[in-house]
């Protein structure tokens, strides 16, 4: 079949399932959009930055578990991925990225071509999992299936492919295999059998799911095996909605607080499935966990890393889960049903605690649970509002808490609640950004705006970077360069076409929320509230040591 490496791109992608792209044309790409113009069987969403439309990619990745694309040109518009490319690699995010490049008789010569960058596969290769170029336009499926292959195949990950421009506008015969369907990585059936004598030796065993249980869809058999050995269930952030979170083993993912360290202490074995004991989420990997540990992870390289395990299983979370729950018949805890008092109160004691330490924070929480609708998807930038929602606000399904968690990214949220919206269109996805990160990307209304996205962006607007701000002010007596000249939110939404709000009480912003729900428009929320730091996070604790309370969280857990 005689076409152009433009065509073949376009051939190659539909091929493998994909229906959305994310990007901005330019000089060295333009073959690639005339043939996505041609073909009429992809939509392209024209975002107003690179970096906005990878990040777009990767929301639309995260809420679908499908790959997330995007387009870049060559030199400067590839290398604004880079920081989008780094989110999704820290956070295990499928996302394809295909770059043009300068024609190829200039490729590292540096005679001055546009956009002309001397290696630009190797500016990105620290945040992706595998790159590579396609010198003839026969090639493109070759490397366009070694890429699909590389994201579903064990830990997914951002991968990239170059084309040189003068490639992508050459016909050459090209032949399209059809995708091969990637298997899921068994377990080694002998520490599959380990790990099940482990557990039948446990009288207290409990559960930690990360987000290796939301990428391999396995929230249904870790709700079997968590009911069958009676068996409490803490998520990491990324883990939020792997059970649903009003589920009477459901512990939440405050695992970071006293309450639920001391809380952990009763219990003899941890079955960690599918998490990498990060910092934040191990606590400066201080958390004391039981001594008995089985680890279910994907990543060989992650065993052992920060916690040695008991027992190593590698490989697929779902698949690893079901092996284990079918080679446990028989066993039955011995008071079943016993572990629901104890997580319910364990779940009242660090709400209480926070209540009576922070009333507002856990007021927004309230509010939020009042007036979302269950399948709600939130997509978080970096901002305190965020940081008491990552832990407490109640998740029920996957994929519905996404959050830039390893790179710790701003400017994230808007732009991946849009690929978030454009994946799950019958979902409401709401943004939770401060007034700073909000900035990094608010172009990106424009996009919304333009194809009829209608996502709902809460602006915790404190004129500050407020976190660098009482960071300073706690080691050093003063805060610097860390406020800010806002503008008007409301007038820059309704600029944009968007429907602007500001609020200044949590009833307000419950009512403005619920409008936004009911008319579906594109809605920026001003939120004027003073939110205060959640001591619940380790980190919070370690910057602002003179903020702690004191409080009866480690004398009154439920033993």
């Amino acid at each position: 079949m005689l076409i152009t490496g433009g065509e073949a791109v376009v051939r190659c992608l539909t091929a493998h399932g994909v229906d959305t792209v994310f990007g901005i044309p330019g000089t060295h790409n333009l073959s690639l959009y005339e043939a996505i113009r041609q073909s009429g069987s992809l939509r392209h969403i024209l975002t107003r930055h690179e970096q906005g439309a990878a990040f777009m990619a990767d929301g639309y990745a995260r809420a679908s578990g499908r790959e997330g694309v995007c387009i870049s040109t060559s030199g400067p518009a590839l290398l604004n991925t880079a920081t989008s490319l780094g989110t999704a690699y820290c956070d295990s995010s499928p996302l394809l990225c295909i770059t043009s490049q300068i024609p190829s008789e200039g490729i590292g010569k540096q005679k001055g071509y546009i956009h002309e960058c001397r290696d630009q596969l190797a500016c990105i290769r620290p945040v992706t999992t595998w790159s590579a170029r396609a010198d003839t336009p026969s090639i493109i499926p070759e490397l366009i299936h070694e890429a699909f292959v590389r994201m579903r195949s064990g830990r997914p990950r951002p991968v990239v492919i170059e084309i040189p421009s003068d490639v992508l506008d050459a016909h050459q015969s090209v032949e399209l295999p059809s995708p091969v369907p990637t298997p899921r990585v068994q377990p080694d059936p002998k520490s599959v059998l380990q790990a099940v004598e482990l557990i039948r030796q446990s009288r207290r065993p409990v559960i930690w799911a990360g987000h290796g249980v939301i990428i391999s869809d396995a929230s249904e058999i870790l709700i079997r095996l968590a009911e069958h050995l009676d068996a409490p269930v803490f998520s990491t952030v990324l883990g939020k909605g792997a059970i649903p979170e009003d589920h009477p083993l459901a512990a939440g993912s405050a695992l970071p607080h006293p309450a639920a360290q001391t809380f952990l202490k009763q219990y003899d074995l941890v079955l960690a499935v599918g998490t990498r004991f990060t910092q934040e989420e191990a606590d400066n990997w201080t958390l004391p966990l039981p001594q008995l540990m089985i680890h279910i992870e994907i990543d060989p390289e992650e065993i052992g890393r920060n916690y040695q395990p008991s027992v190593a299983v590698v490989g697929d979370a779902r698949e690893s889960m079901l092996q284990i729950h079918k080679l446990l018949p028989d066993l039955l805890p011995e008071n079943s049903g016993v572990q629901h008092h104890k997580v319910a109160g364990l779940r009242r004691q660090i709400r209480d605690d926070l209540q009576a330490s922070a009333p507002q924070g856990v007021a927004l929480v309230d509010t939020l649970e009042s007036v979302l609708p269950r399948n709600s998807i939130i997509v978080s930038d970096l901002c305190i509002g965020a940081y008491w929602c990552r832990r407490l606000l109640n998740r029920f399904e996957p994929r519905t808490q996404i959050y830039p968690w390893g790179f710790c990214t701003l400017g994230f949220g808007l732009p991946a609640a849009i690929g978030a919206q454009v994946a799950q269109a019958k979902q409401p996805v709401v943004v939770l950004s401060g007034d700073g990160g909000f900035l990094f990307n608010c172009q990106e209304l424009a996009t919304a705006r333009q194809y009829g996205i209608p996502i709902i962006v809460l602006i915790f607007n404190n004129q500050s970077y407020e976190i660098l701000k009482i960071q300073q002010q706690t080691r050093y007596d003063h805060p610097f360069e860390v406020d800010m000249v806002n503008p008007d939110f409301v007038m820059l939404a309704e600029s944009f076409g968007a429907v602007g709000r500001r609020v200044t009480s949590f009833t307000q912003l419950k009512k403005a929320i619920h409008e936004a729900l009911s008319s579906n428009d594109l809605t920026v929320i001003d939120v004027t509230v003073d939110i205060p730091l959640p001591l619940i996070e380790p980190g919070m604790r370690a910057m602002c040591p003179e903020l702690k309370t004191e409080n009866s969280f480690t004398s009154s857990v439920e033993k």
